[in-house]
């Protein structure tokens, strides 16, 4: 199955050009007025595809989830996740949860810490 398949079957949507699946999770979908979300984001990387997808559906439905979405174009075999929460104890909770789970890696990305070095990147291709 394709993973713009395996995403519609879970309620995701296309995102940027087709390069990532995403869905607005609860917190959003209830929200009357503008919130944000924490600067803080769970960050998985998989192998099986229909398992992080599966995953980030359920964590979508939380109370506190801002938004998912996962990479349709895989590194090497490995799919990247992203889990949006509106605070930093769900993210801090949502991460003790999976942090052992033992089919995929699961962490933590600041942003506020990494904007500082969010363009450089370095050229492997060489």
């Amino acid at each position: 199955m394709k993973p713009e398949e395996i995403g519609r079957a879970r309620g995701f949507h296309p995102v940027h050009d087709g390069a990532f699946m995403a869905r607005p999770g609860a917190a959003r979908v209830a929200a009357t007025g503008a919130i944000d979300c924490c600067n803080k984001k769970l960050c998985f990387t998989a192998t099986d595809l229909p398992l992080l997808a599966e995953t980030l559906a359920a964590l979508a439905e939380r109370p506190t989830a801002w938004y998912v979405k996962f990479s349709t174009r895989p590194r090497d075999g490995m799919y990247l996740g992203r889990c949006f929460f509106v605070d930093a104890d769900s993210v801090g909770a949502a991460w003790a949860e999976y942090k052992r789970h033992p089919r995929m890696f699961c962490s933590v990305q600041d942003d506020d810490f990494t904007s500082a070095w969010r363009g450089e990147a370095r050229d492997w291709s060489g």
